[in-house]
């Protein structure tokens, strides 16, 4: 198979950062906070309409200025749920629909660089590859994988319903990588995923999550409820803005979030400050979970995370004893071999303080009225019906056979594995892949691996709006439109289905058509046989489009007296036999990372936290959007800077066991003595070199990309190293 090195007739978008500064202030692309406007187009435009964001999975609020195919302006809409908020890559929504650098054919690979061909020339040469990888290795060494825009889409169930007619169990969203061990751990505690509700509330802990920069709206709500004399804890190796308001900051060392949730837990219980009458009525496994944080003394935990003896008393009577409380929690614990595990020790630590599902505590998605944030809609984005409903598959999907939690609580396969089935055949040879608008080679662990993986593949298919590092690597790229030129479904509370503001730009093509139009191809048809994505959603005997916007599925409101939680034993499972049948510990036991520091290797990587000026690793296309962050940065202690000699602004190199990366250093105060913090998504320098794509959680499958071993090397002028690393 051919080297995918490709020098391009297409090529990816690439500007330096006295380019992308200039584009930015010639073409006046910065507005005022509350919107955006395109140069030589005229602000006093045709039409307004009102609708979701779908960038990510926040949906803000959006007023877009259209005329005709022509997207002039986005303001964030004051009276949506939002109240005018809008990111950098909101506002930047016409720069980003109307874009050069968009993908405008379908692009197949000639050799080592790309032919624009028709849609038909596309789909059908897709189709019979596909049929000879089907006919070779099985329907099972075909998958699919998507980004985040499509974790809450009609999409995923058209992707389930393409996946059984084709014959494999291979379908993987980005909750392979995000928020899925999350609601993993919190399920197994309470039998229901649960969410901050700041209603009541008292004190909040935001616990390995950033809000001011992943949810915005609700960063500005805490920080709120802090101003009105609320406690806020803030447990993160970063002193992050809302740390800067915290009534306490925990800088806990990377890894060890769950050492620190069960010393809080020996803390309290110790003390008598849990809530028995609660434990008595509504827990199982107490008893068992106490002697455990019996093994987390004070002493002890303040060892393993870095911190003062004094803090981590005083956070845990703070929680305990000023109630009602809370924990809003990220992908700061989840990212780490040990994270099911500390996600489970913090839901228990809410769950023995009697906050569960209590006023002023967090809400259970599965209840009903207010508190309600289940997927909604399950059955529409399975897509199951109408008739024919495709067959069952056999084949169970990549990850069953070692981490069969995983595809229990998600239904899917563990992305995580695919390149081992590629590079080696385990469990079965992975042959084929499609990517739904996601960067796998700038966002998943281990890119090298990576790399070599989707080199081995008979078939690699991108689609997207744009040519990006993974795009620029596969056979096939296939143009898809923003959500601004096509109707969507928003899956979040509202349920609200909305037309698209300007039509399909160039020749691409709605996602779900796409996915129609290639099922036809093989033959598939008769699985698929609407025209639009309103015809199959009313086919599913659900009115769309019956006017701009509306709301297709009414919240069924109610409320209940008393909390019940959904487990086996009905109550809160602070000790799971889930876990135990399954192979685990059935208590929220803490492992240390697999990754030590040593003299080689002094520091932990942080990689992954989210920028104010991206979403994950999309529009660095966009000049507006990249000219508030040009090049990528690697943030340091001045402790390290200093034993380097290196300055702010210095060019550094970040050394793993894995891999390279040159970039220039931050020297930030901010950040914990002993970790690097280095953003996700950066092709150039990309922190996902130096992640190990073996270190996953063996329940989840999670990468560990917040605690891999890293040294920081000073390069001198001409990009050698210099004297001095650590």
């Amino acid at each position: 198979m051919n080297e995918r090195k490709p020098t391009r007739k297409v090529r990816p978008f690439r500007m330096t950062r006295r380019e992308l500064l200039k584009a930015a202030q010639v073409s006046g692309l910065f507005a005022a906070a509350g919107g955006l406007s395109l140069i030589g187009r005229d602000a006093s435009a045709d039409r307004t309409a009102r609708g979701p964001c779908r960038l990510c999975t926040m949906h803000c609020g959006l007023v877009a200025t259209t005329r005709g195919d022509e997207l002039v302006r986005v303001e964030g809409d004051l009276d949506s749920a939002t109240r005018g908020f809008l990111c950098l890559n909101g506002q930047a929504l016409p720069e980003i629909v109307h874009s050069t650098e968009r993908v405008r054919r379908p692009l197949k690979r000639s050799g080592t660089s790309f032919d624009e061909v028709s849609w038909e020339e596309a789909l059908g040469e897709i189709a019979e590859r596909l049929r000879r990888v089907k006919a070779r290795h099985g329907a099972r060494a075909l998958a699919l994988q998507t980004g985040w825009p499509f974790v809450r889409s009609p999409l995923i169930g058209m992707l389930h319903r393409f996946c059984q007619a084709f014959g494999t169990p291979n379908l993987a969203t980005t909750t392979t990588l995000c928020e899925a061990a999350g609601r993993m751990g919190r399920t197994i505690v309470a039998g229901s995923n649960f969410h901050p509700d700041l209603r009541g509330c008292r004190t909040l802990v935001v616990w390995g999550a950033n809000p001011t920069l992943a949810a915005p709206p609700f960063a500005h709500a805490v920080a709120a409820n802090a101003l009105r004399g609320k406690n806020l804890i803030v447990i993160d190796p970063v002193r992050t803005e809302l740390a800067e308001r915290a009534t306490l900051h925990l800088q806990v060392r990377p890894g060890t979030d769950g050492a620190l949730a069960l010393g809080m837990i020996h803390v309290i219980v110790r003390d008598g400050l849990h809530d028995s009458a609660f434990v008595d009525a509504h827990t199982v496994g107490f008893g068992e979970l106490a002697r455990l944080a019996e093994e987390y003394p004070t002493d002890r935990v303040a060892s393993l995370t870095g911190l003062a003896e004094g803090d981590i008393v005083r956070a845990a009577t703070i929680f305990a004893g000023s109630g009602p409380s809370q924990v809003w929690d990220g992908l700061g614990i989840e990212h780490h071999e040990n994270g099911i595990q500390t996600v489970r020790a913090v839901a228990s630590l809410q769950a023995i303080c009697g906050n569960l599902d209590a006023p002023g505590g967090p809400a259970l998605m599965t209840r009903p009225g207010p508190h309600f944030r289940e997927e909604p809609l399950p059955a529409l984005w399975r897509m199951t019906t109408p008739e024919p409903a495709p067959p069952p598959v056999a084949d169970k999907p990549i990850g069953w056979d070692e981490r069969p939690l995983f595809h229990v609580y998600n239904r899917q396969a563990q992305a995580n594995l695919f390149p081992r089935a590629m590079l080696e055949g385990r469990p079965y040879p992975l042959r084929a892949l499609f990517l739904f608008g996601c960067n796998t080679l700038v966002t998943y662990p281990d890119s090298r691996r990576l790399r070599r993986a989707y080199d081995r593949l008979d078939l690699l298919v991108t689609i997207d709006p744009f040519l990006t590092e993974t795009a620029s690597r596969s056979d096939y790229v296939l143009p898809a439109c923003t959500f601004a030129e096509a109707p969507s479904v928003r899956g979040r509370d509202d349920r609200v289905a909305k037309r698209g503001l300007v039509g399909e730009q160039h020749e691409s093509r709605p996602d779900w058509r796409i996915v129609f139009d290639l099922a036809r191809e093989l033959g598939l048809g008769r699985y698929f046989p609407w025209q639009s994505l309103s015809e199959a959603l009313e086919a599913r005997h659900v009115p769309f489009m019956r006017d701009p916007e509306h709301t297709l599925m009414p919240d069924p409101g109610g409320d209940r007296e008393a909390p019940r939680f959904p487990t086996a034993s009905g109550k809160v499972e602070l000790y799971s036999e889930t876990m135990q049948r399954f192979g685990h510990d059935p208590l929220p036991r803490w492992t240390a990372p697999s990754a030590r520091t040593s003299a080689r290797f002094p520091l932990w990587l942080v990689s992954g936290p989210r920028t104010r000026a991206y979403i994950n690793s999309q529009f660095r296309q966009i000049p507006s959007v990249a000219a508030k962050m040009p090049e990528p940065l690697a943030r340091i202690h001045p402790e390290v800077a200093a034993g380097l000699g290196v300055e702010d602004g210095d060019r550094v190199a970040v050394v793993s066991g894995r891999g390279r990366i040159e970039l220039r250093a931050r020297v930030d105060r901010a950040v914990e003595r002993t970790t690097v913090v280095i953003p996700s998504g950066w092709p150039e320098a990309s922190a996902n070199e130096l992640t190990d794509g073996d270190a996953l959680d063996p329940i989840s499958g999670f990468p560990a990309l917040r605690s891999t071993v890293c040294r920081v090397e000073r390069l001198s002028a001409d990009g050698r190293r210099a004297t001095g690393d650590r």
